[in-house]
């Protein structure tokens, strides 16, 4: 054997290595609890929201044994502290009271509540001779939602001592104990076809290995339609796990949780499919008296998100003030296990933290080229009569499966400066507010957005009648993620060059956009009342290609069309400060689509009106819509992350219809309406409505609406008459649309 050789055998056996990893969990805090009446805590489980915490017990303070077990409740004043918890009294607890007269045979184990707070289940068991009969599972149902105190018991299992509801399945036989063989912990999965029970040997110094049991429900949360599953369930080696008293899952039903009894270990499992106990790991243990005074660990659960684990222990025996429930903080969620951590793709909140900062990028690019091709658009449909001073209000109103956003207030005031158009520079104004909402998805929490922004341009003719102008955009997003405060505020800063050229006879348009942008982003992800946050900032790049011909035939105008889009956003690196924090590497988003559209415009005849039908259909599709996002844990660096992040849909269908109306007295008016349907995806409906002003040739006006909460309007009229200046402004607060706050008048001469 070599020396080298040598030496790293003794190095091996020297250094001592341990999967318990005790800086992956730290204790927090610790309460007692007790009624008084009870002892030995057997089952701790939160409502839905946090605000409540059940508590359940084994047996009597007294050890008769003689009478019914509880069900305690505690109310919390902040969400899953158990610090605020407090008593709610013994008329809001559960009498488990099965109507049974043998309450001596029976010891009550671990706590489930279904997801409505409807029901709960309890194990039932006990050890010794002739208590074979004893082992099942037990449910009370509740008239209002986690209200214990309205809990009636309502069924149980038939026996799980048989051997059709013991034998062969992938967890091992009981090995002829069967009346030692006690059911102590329960867990249902979440549509109720599925129940897991935990089989520990009681024996005093049993050695015996746990096993958790998987079983059907052919009706579902029906005790009585009880199956074993024979090509699952899991065995837990006897140096693993001891007397175990509850089992947990977590992260979606793929990990799953017990608690040591005898050597105070939690123990973790890996499932390769979620509820399936057919194919598992055993990730490692983590011993808790390591980390605090913990004695005989009987119960564990967890927050929601799972950055938060309690365990109830066995304090009764040695400190008759309580039991106690110890929180523990973890590094990631459902996770105690170094190198083990989730990936955010298992937690929608997360999820949907890292798409908003990818829609907040790719939205910020469409908008800043909407805006620039939008005033292309309007320019071109009122070049004839120089028309290019005019009043917008566009409704945009999304719904995308559960979602709907609205886009609304948009307002643009332009300016002619000089005689010549083709020297005449105009300059103008838009700005947007769009509120919306994206609803929950499989893999996302729900986002509602909120949109801000203004843009100022200025542009002219050139001397081949194609126009270039230069826009420069700021802009406020702010997505809401989920429904506990998590959130997504971007400043935007870009600015836009876009031009557009006659290609033949007038008819056919070349349209180019080429931008640059800014963002700075503040993020805040909350979970089970825990707050991480970071700053992030970015840059991004983008340019369109559009090209139009115009075919007319009378009264009728088609314009087909093609369009090419493509945007470049690099999202720098950040670091969270807080519970369950993320290092995140820098991020590249790219957008890419190709669109393909045809529209028609039809001139109505009218004696006193110019009246003009359009409609255009358009097909979109978006070809680059997922995007990198690399991090690891603040806590756990040993596991690299590389999730790629989907957002859109590839297939898209834009539909429109409007009308065009000029009136006499230098008003126009456009209405249209447009569907942007993602294929498979949900879909888009905006309203767009539009005013517009021609002045006189020395007069000008513009209109404009700042401010956020107090809304002020500002109307300006200047016209010149034989040299002599005249400007009124109007200011006007939205809120007292009868009162005006400010009236000016000013009169000027020019020499």
């Amino acid at each position: 054997m070599s020396f080298l050789k040598k030496i790293l055998i003794i190095f091996f056996f020297l250094i001592p290595f341990s999967n318990s990893f005790a800086g992956m969990v730290t204790e927090s805090q610790n309460l007692t609890v007790g009624d008084g009446e009870s002892k030995n805590i057997n089952g701790v489980d939160f409502n839905t929201d946090g605000t409540k915490m059940f508590v359940l017990y084994q047996q009597q303070k007294d050890n008769s044994n003689t009478d019914p077990r509880f069900v305690d409740e505690y109310n919390l004043s902040t969400p899953f502290d158990i610090s605020t918890a407090s008593y709610a009294g013994d008329s809001e607890r559960c009498e488990l009271d099965d109507g049974t007269s043998d309450n001596s045979k029976r010891r009550v184990f671990d706590l489930d509540f279904t997801k409505d707070g409807l029901s709960f289940f309890h194990s039932v068991g006990n050890a010794g001779s002739n208590n074979e009969d004893l082992q099942a599972i037990h449910r009370y149902d509740l008239t209002s939602p986690f209200d214990i105190s309205t809990c009636t018991f309502a069924s149980d299992t038939v026996n799980l001592n048989s051997d059709a509801l013991q034998n062969d399945s992938l967890a091992g036989d009981p090995d002829g104990l069967k009346k030692d063989n006690r059911a102590q912990g329960v867990e249902i999965n979440d549509d109720g076809t599925k129940l897991f029970v935990l089989m520990t040997d009681a024996t005093a110094g049993g050695s015996a290995p746990d096993r958790i049991l998987e079983y059907n429900f052919s009706t579902p949360f029906d005790l009585t339609s009880i199956s074993l599953r024979l090509d699952a369930g899991i065995e837990i080696p006897h140096a693993t796990a001891s007397n175990s008293m509850s089992i947990e899952f977590g992260a979606e039903g793929k990990r799953l949780f017990l608690t040591g009894h005898n050597n105070d270990f939690v123990v973790q499992i890996s499932l390769d499919k979620a509820f399936d106990t057919s194919s598992f790991t055993i990730d490692g243990k983590v011993n808790l008296n390591d980390i605090s005074n913990t004695d005989q660990l009987r119960t564990v659960t967890f927050t929601n998100n799972g950055l938060r684990m309690f365990i109830g222990n066995d304090q009764s025996d040695t400190n008759p003030s309580g039991d106690n429930i110890f929180e523990y903080n973890l590094v990631c969620p459902f996770n105690i296990i170094s190198g083990k951590c989730p990936p955010i793709s298992e937690n929608k909140v997360r999820t949907g933290m890292a798409i908003a900062q990818i829609e907040i990028a790719k939205r910020t690019i469409d908008h800043s080229t909407d805006t620039a091709l939008n005033r292309l658009k309007w320019i071109r449909r009122n070049k004839d009569k120089q028309n290019l001073t005019n009043l917008n209000i566009d409704f945009n109103f999304t719904n995308q499966r559960l979602a709907s956003l609205t886009e609304a207030v948009r307002t643009s005031a332009a300016k002619k400066k000089k005689k010549d158009k083709e020297e005449d520079i105009f300059y103008w104004s838009e700005g947007s507010i769009a509120i919306g909402r994206i609803g929950d998805t499989s893999i996302s929490s729900t986002k509602k957005i909120d949109t801000d922004a203004i843009t100022f341009g200025a542009d002219k003719f050139t001397d081949e009648n194609g126009i270039k102008g230069l826009a420069f955009r700021v802009g406020r997003n702010s997505i809401d993620v989920g429904n506990e405060g998590s959130n997504v505020d971007t400043d935007t800063l870009n600015i836009t060059f876009y031009s557009t050229s006659p290609l033949e006879n007038d008819t056919k348009f070349l349209d180019t956009i080429i931008g640059f942008g800014k963002l700075n982003s503040d993020l805040l992800t909350v979970q089970d009342g825990g707050r991480t946050t970071a700053g992030r900032g970015g840059h991004q790049i983008y340019g369109t290609i559009r090209i139009k011909d115009e075919i007319k035939k009378d009264n009728l105008t088609l314009i087909p069309s093609g369009r090419f889009d493509i945007g470049h956003s690099y999202l720098e690196s950040y670091k969270e400060s807080g519970l369950g924090a993320i290092d995140v590497k820098g991020q590249h988003i790219t957008s890419k689509k190709i669109r393909a559209g045809l529209a028609a415009v039809d001139d109505l005849p009218n004696d006193k009106y110019d009246i003009k039908r359009h409609g255009k259909i358009e097909y979109v599709a978006d070809i680059d819509r997922s995007s990198r996002f690399k991090y690891t844990y603040v806590g756990d660096s040993i596991e690299k992350f590389n999730d790629t992040l989907h957002t859109g849909a590839l297939h898209n269908i834009n539909g429109e219809i409007g009308i065009d109306i000029v009136l006499p007295d230098r008003f126009s008016i456009f209405l249209i309406y447009e569907r942007n349907q993602a294929l498979g995806s949900g879909h888009t409906d905006k309203l767009h409505i539009a005013l517009g002003y021609l002045p006189n040739k020395e007069t000008n006006f513009a209109f404009s609406i700042d401010g956020t909460d107090n809304l002020k309007s500002n109307y300006v009229l200047s016209k010149n008459i034989n040299d002599y200046n005249i400007d009124l402004k109007l200011t006007s607060d939205l809120m007292r649309p009868e009162e005006y706050d400010e009236v000016s008048f000013n009169l000027r001469r020019e020499f």
